[in-house]
């Protein structure tokens, strides 16, 4: 069995709830359980606190992350003042962020471009934990933040400074290769001996969400989180005799699924978007897709409808690449956006 961890985001809610409990009653909580968005709880360990500040290790558990074994320091603080334009505001809460914290450069990620790369995931995670009885700012640090980016693809996507504060679910799961094979192929195979006879994938957990807000009949443990191993998913649905499968994605693993990628990991698979080009993808007139680092930032430069044509060429070729994989088995693509809704 492989060991679970722990989000960034993880990290910097309990780091804000220990430093507030501290400067709040003068307590240093060894750890903080927190509330995760699936209504989960996870403790983690707090590593040094004192009244308004706090730091934990970041704990990824057996995934190979290069932010694991680093710090995530928080300082937080009666605020009365006026956010700064990278913050994030509301009524209690001024998010900033000060050393190894990146900002969002380009359009098309999860934050709007000169904003702190701190994702919705985390600041709802925050906003849910940390309820102050006065407005308060929150600064987040990594210490070595600008060091442990130049290993991610943070520069390519147009986040400089510092890492990303990310974590959708406030959990990491490791997933090597041999044991998700087997645990996506068990998941598959536990699901028809249950009577189901459609199945289906998610990549990430708000994709799953959505499907299973659209398709109520598969019930919670008809949809398989697949992560990056859309290869191993589609064989092993096949293999457990479905006759059915539906894959929920967003545009970016769309686009992968078209170019035949088995893992769409981004350590494995960087995704190249000038091969729009070689698939014959439609593109206005002098849109050169190389200039690009995303699907994102593609469709922040294109017009709905351009970007509508992009992903209707993509769909078919991602089919073929699918179908190919499962043999007889009939595959279904359900295309979602950043906040689950249907494409």
């Amino acid at each position: 069995m492989l060991r679970n961890g722990y989000t960034t985001g993880s990290c910097m809610t309990a780091a804000a709830c220990a430093a507030y409990r501290a400067l709040k009653t003068a307590e240093r909580p060894a750890s903080i359980e927190l509330r995760l968005p699936n209504g989960g709880l996870l403790t983690v360990p707090v590593a040094e606190v004192r009244p308004g500040f706090a730091a934990v290790i970041k704990d990824g558990g057996d995934d190979p992350d290069v932010t694991t074994g680093h710090r995530v320091e928080v300082a937080v603080e009666p605020f009365d003042g006026v956010p700064g334009p990278r913050d994030y505001s509301d009524a209690t809460l001024v998010l900033t962020a000060g050393r190894g914290v990146g900002v969002a450069t380009r359009p098309g990620l999860a934050v709007p471009v000169g904003k702190w790369a701190i994702n919705p995931g985390p600041r709802r995670m925050l906003r849910d934990n940390l309820r102050p009885e006065r407005r308060m700012r929150i600064t987040v640090s990594v210490p070595d933040g600008e060091a442990l980016a130049a290993e991610t693809l943070n520069p390519a996507l147009g986040v400089e400074g510092g890492i990303s504060i990310l974590g959708t679910s406030g959990i990491v799961r490791p997933y090597s290769n041999a044991a998700y094979a087997a645990t996506v192929a068990l998941q598959f195979r536990s699901l028809a001996a249950s009577g189901f006879t459609v199945g289906a994938t998610a990549t990430v957990s708000r994709t799953a969400a959505a499907l299973r807000r659209d398709y109520p009949e598969l019930a919670p443990q008809g949809v398989v989180e697949i992560a990056d191993f859309i290869h191993v998913a589609v064989r092993a649905a096949a293999s457990a005799g479905l006759e059915k499968l539906i894959i929920g994605c967003m545009p970016g693993k769309l686009f992968k699924y078209a170019c035949g990628e088995k893992n769409t990991h981004a350590r494995k698979n960087r995704l190249l978007m000038g091969r729009l080009a070689e698939l014959n993808v439609p593109l206005p007139a002098g849109v050169d897709p190389a200039r690009f680092e995303s699907m994102g930032e593609l469709k922040a430069a294109l017009a709905p409808e351009a970007y509508r044509a992009v992903l209707e060429a993509l769909k078919p070729l991602a089919l073929r690449v699918l179908r190919g994989w499962g043999g007889a088995l009939p595959v279904e693509l359900a295309l979602y956006n950043e906040k689950g809704e249907r494409l």
